[in-house]
């Protein structure tokens, strides 16, 4: 059994980021005809995240619970990003992959058996077990996360997932009162945050009413939300872009086209009242990638660094290497694969 990557890594770093609920991150899905699959995400926050590109191969041993000892091994390769040292997008060398956004309505159980899966710990499990959304979706439905409490931090991680593989297919998860609701299919390609997911596509619904014909749609469409950064409004501006990108001419142009889709949160926007303070959630990064090919763009953008490069998830996982590899850095772009992979010790 391999010695597993986070286990230092988890209780330490992410005690110290999660303080309070947030409206944070947008996810978006675009299966295309001719070119394959693409997934683009941000992660909005009040607070740099410590946002580490990840590699371990498969047989790599995990805690299921941070409050207690089972573990399971790895059956696939994983590349992912963590942040405050968890997943919160991963893909596997099956093709399947997953993305961790904040969700203050969760509600989970406690646990009943030591093989119990936490909800921290429950994208790492999906992404390590499961080839492919469908297969990924029959565990959820039986298994639905557990409690699963940051040693030192005294409130609730409350988060949802989507899913997404090679094929084509998606899946969005959401945990209420100790149950998995699941939203499977293709056509469920974006997710935000709160309010509950058929909220979000009721919204949508009653804001496409007034759009009008497709082919009419244009720059002074009234997509009918406030033009502001909370989650309705990001999903439903998400939807309307996402659904009017064209064929890519390449892969490289897929990226370049999804990545401009998800709502990029400005720094100093309001968003809400913390300990007596204005703050704002903005967008640390955003990272979009290409599904079969494993071609990822990555944007970072806090303090005094901001970059642009790009990486190679297939190549980073066919390394064999595990890998633990800062993405904030200062001075880091273009193509950085080979630096990722030379960095393994």
């Amino acid at each position: 059994m391999k010695p597993n990557l986070l286990k230092s890594m988890i209780c330490g770093v992410f005690a110290v980021g999660v303080t309070t609920a947030a409206d944070a991150c947008t996810r978006v899905f675009w299966d295309t005809q001719e070119h394959g699959t693409f997934v683009s995400r941000t992660m909005d926050w009040l607070e740099p995240t410590g946002v580490t590109l990840i590699n371990y191969p498969k047989g790599t041993s995990y805690k299921a619970n941070l409050g207690g000892d089972y573990t399971y091994d790895a059956k696939y390769d994983v590349t992912g990003l963590l942040t405050y040292g968890a997943l919160a997008n991963a893909t596997n060398s099956a093709g399947l992959s997953g993305n961790v956004l904040f969700d203050n309505n969760m509600v989970v159980k406690d646990g009943k058996q030591p093989s119990d899966v936490g909800v921290i710990h429950y994208l790492q499990h999906l992404i390590s077990q499961f080839a492919d959304v469908a297969e990924a979706v029959e565990y959820i439905q039986a298994n639905p996360g557990v409690t699963e409490t940051i040693p030192g931090v005294d409130m609730a991680l409350n988060i949802h997932f989507s899913l997404q593989d090679i094929s084509g297919d998606s899946a969005v998860i959401e945990f209420r009162d100790g149950e998995s609701k699941i939203w499977h299919g293709p056509q469920y390609n974006v997710m935000t945050n709160q309010p509950d997911f058929d909220v979000h596509l009721a919204s949508l619904d009653r804001a496409q009413r007034g759009w009008g014909e497709k082919e009419t749609q244009g720059l002074y469409t009234n997509l009918h939300t406030g033009g502001n950064i909370n989650p309705e409004d990001r999903f439903i501006h998400a939807s309307y872009y996402v659904s009017h990108l064209s064929e890519p001419s390449s892969v490289m142009n897929g990226l370049i086209k999804l990545n401009g889709v998800p709502v990029i949160v400005p720094h100093d926007a309001p968003n809400r009242v913390v300990n007596g303070v204005m703050t704002g959630y903005a967008s640390e990064y955003n990272v979009t990638e290409h599904l079969q090919s494993g071609q990822t763009l990555f944007n970072y953008q806090w303090g005094d660094v901001i970059s642009q490069l790009h990486y190679n998830v297939n190549k980073i996982r066919e390394s064999g290497k595990q890998v633990s590899f800062r993405l904030d850095q200062p001075g880091l772009a273009g193509d950085i694969t080979q630096l990722v992979i030379d960095s393994a010790q």
